[in-house]
C-alpha cells in the first residue's frame, strides 16, 4: 500500500528542485570549441552535461552554477572542472584548453533533483573531493545506492591497493637519548644530525619501494570482489568503471569476462579503444582460461593488433626482437613467460598453445598474440646472475653522504655518487662510480653506463661492458651489453650532438 509524503516534505522537495534548476539558468544546447573542431560541450539539462570528441570516450557531467562558474562534476573519473559563464553565450575552462561557443540551442531535458539529506549526490563537487579518502563501506554505497560511476571506479581501485602485499614496516626508532631533554646525553647538534641520519634512511628506503612498486604485477583479486567487478561495469555502463573491471578480470585470468566488460566500454560507454580490445578478443573461448602453464619459451614471430609490444620475434638463447629494433630478454618463470624491460619490471605472456600468446602485464592487456609462418627451433635460454641495489646508504641525501658511502663499499652511495656527477653534466666523473656498481652484478649500473655512450661520447662503454663479461659470462653486464638497442642510442647520441651544436651557435 502506497503511503503520501507530509505536505511540509512535498514542499521541501518542489522548493530543492526549483532552487537547484535556477542556479544553472545556461542555455541548453550544443557548444563549438573555437579552436577544436572536434571537441563539443552538450549542455543537456539545468544539472547535466557531456563532453565529447573522437579521441576519447564521452564525459559525463552534473553541475551547478555559481555566479558566472560552472563546476563540473566528471561523474565517471570524480574530477571537478571550473568553467567560466560568459555574456555571449560562451563557456570557458580554468586551464584554457576549452573555450566553448553554443551553436545550436535546444530544449532542456527535465531535472531529476537530488536526494534530499547527507547523500553524495546532495553536495556532489564536495563528496567528489573525498572519494579518495573514503572507505570501502562508503564507496559501496555510493557506488550501489546512488549510482555514481566514479565511487565504483575507486572502489575496484581501492580493491587493488588491498590486495597489495604491505611491504614489512620497520620497527620505529627510539627517539635517541640525545633528543631527550631530560637526558645526561642532551645535545641539540647530537639530535639534529641523528633525526637528519633517520631521514635519510627512510627516504633512501621510500625511493626503492617506489621503483619496486612501479615494476610489481598487479595483485589477483578474490573472486568476490571480481565479481563485483564485473557487476558495476554491468550496472553503470561507464567506460571508466568496464575499463578498470576489465583490467581486475584479465589479471585474474578471467579472459571472456573482461572481454564481456570491453564489449560494455564500447557499446554503451562509446570508448573506441575498448572496441579495438573486445574485437581483437573474439576468437577466445573458454578453453583458453584453462590453458596449462607453459614449460618451454616460444619460438617464431607473433604479431598482435594491439599492446605496446605489437611484435615479438623469439629467438636462439631467449633473445627476443621486438618493434623498432628493440632487444629483449624472456625466461621461463611459474609457467609465464617474462621479458625484462628498462623500466625495473617485466612483461608477462601466458602461452595459450604453440601458435597464441596473451599479454598480461599493464603494457601489453588484453593483447592476443597469433603465430606469423611456421614454427621454428631456438637453443635454450641464457639465465644471467644479477644482485639487487641494496638501500645500504642512510646518508645518502646528507652533503658527502653519497661519498662516505660509496667509500665505505656501499653500492646505492656509488649508485647516487654517479647520478650527482650525471645530473651536474659530467659524465666522466660519473662512470667509476656507475662502472663498480655494474662490476657488483647490479642491473641498473651497467644500464647507467650505457648512457655515457650518450651523453659523453663514450665509444668505449661496449668494450668496459665486454671486460665485466670476459671474466664471468653469465654475468648481467653480458645481457645488457647484447641486449642494449645501440642503433637507438646512436640515434639519441647524434640528437643530443645536434642540439648542443644549436645551443653553442646561439650564444
Amino acid at each position: 500500500m502506497s503511503r503520501k509524503l507530509p505536505a511540509f516534505a512535498v514542499f521541501a522537495s518542489l522548493l530543492l528542485t526549483s532552487a537547484w534548476a535556477r542556479a544553472a539558468d545556461v542555455a541548453c544546447g550544443l557548444y563549438q570549441d573555437r579552436d577544436k573542431p572536434d571537441a563539443r560541450l552538450i549542455i543537456e539539462s539545468a544539472t547535466h552535461a557531456s563532453e565529447r570528441s573522437s579521441t576519447v570516450a564521452p564525459r559525463h557531467y552534473q553541475y551547478r552554477r555559481a555566479g558566472d562558474a560552472l563546476y563540473m562534476v566528471d561523474l565517471d573519473a570524480g574530477y571537478v572542472s571550473r568553467f567560466t559563464v560568459h555574456p555571449d553565450a560562451r563557456l570557458s575552462d580554468e586551464a584554457g584548453f576549452n573555450h566553448y561557443a553554443l551553436v545550436q540551442q535546444t530544449e532542456c531535458a527535465a531535472v531529476v533533483p537530488p536526494t534530499p539529506g547527507h547523500t553524495c549526490r546532495a553536495d556532489l563537487t564536495a563528496c567528489a573531493e573525498r572519494v579518495y579518502d573514503a572507505d570501502e563501506a562508503t564507496l559501496g554505497r555510493w557506488c550501489t545506492v546512488e549510482a555514481l560511476p566514479f565511487a565504483c571506479d575507486k572502489l575496484i581501485d581501492l580493491y587493488r591497493r588491498q590486495a597489495k602485499t604491505p611491504r614489512p614496516q620497520d620497527p620505529s626508532p627510539e627517539m635517541p637519548a640525545a633528543c631527550d631533554e631530560r637526558s645526561p646525553a642532551f645535545s641539540k647538534q647530537e639530535c639534529l644530525a641523528k633525526v637528519e641520519q633517520l631521514m635519510g634512511q627512510s627516504i633512501a628506503s621510500g625511493m626503492l619501494d617506489a621503483v619496486a612498486g612501479m615494476s610489481a604485477d598487479q595483485p589477483t583479486l578474490p573472486p568476490l570482489q571480481l565479481d563485483q567487478a564485473a557487476s558495476m561495469c554491468a550496472d553503470t555502463g561507464s567506460a571508466t568503471v568496464c575499463n578498470s573491471a576489465a583490467s581486475v578480470l584479465w589479471n585474474a585470468g578471467r579472459y571472456l569476462q573482461a572481454r564481456s566488460a570491453l564489449e560494455l566500454a564500447c557499446a554503451q560507454g562509446e570508448d573506441a579503444d575498448a572496441c579495438v580490445h573486445a574485437e581483437a578478443l573474439l576468437a577466445l573461448d573458454a578453453r583458453d582460461e584453462r590453458a596449462a602453464p607453459a614449460s618451454s619459451l616460444p619460438c617464431g614471430r607473433f604479431v598482435a593488433a594491439t599492446g605496446l609490444l605489437s611484435e615479438l620475434g623469439f629467438g636462439d638463447r631467449g633473445l627476443v626482437e621486438g618493434t623498432v629494433g628493440s632487444r629483449l630478454r624472456a625466461r621461463l618463470q611459474d609457467g609465464l613467460v617474462r621479458i625484462r624491460h628498462d623500466k625495473g619490471g617485466d612483461f608477462v605472456f601466458r602461452i595459450l598453445d604453440t601458435n597464441r600468446l596473451l599479454g598480461i602485464d599493464s603494457w601489453n592487456e588484453f593483447s592476443l598474440y597469433e603465430r606469423q609462418g611456421a614454427a621454428a627451433t631456438c637453443s635454450a635460454p641464457m639465465t644471467y646472475e644479477e644482485v639487487p641495489l641494496q638501500a645500504d646508504c642512510p646518508a645518502i641525501l646528507q652533503p658527502g653522504g653519497a661519498q662516505t658511502c660509496c667509500d665505505a663499499g656501499k653500492l646505492q652511495g656509488c649508485n647516487a655518487l654517479g647520478h650527482q656527477h650525471a645530473l651536474s653534466g659530467d659524465w666522466v666523473s660519473a662512470k667509476p662510480h656507475y662502472l663498480k656498481v655494474c662490476e657488483a652484478g647490479v642491473r641498473a649500473g651497467c644500464e647507467n653506463l650505457l648512457q655515457l655512450y650518450v651523453n659523453a661520447n663514450d665509444d668505449d662503454v661496449a668494450a668496459s661492458l665486454d671486460a665485466i663479461c670476459a671474466r664471468r659470462p653469465t654475468h648481467v653486464a653480458c645481457d645488457v651489453k647484447e641486449t642494449a638497442n645501440w642503433e637507438a642510442l646512436g640515434m639519441a647520441r647524434a640528437i643530443r650532438q645536434l642540439s648542443d651544436e644549436a645551443d653553442a651557435e646561439r650564444d
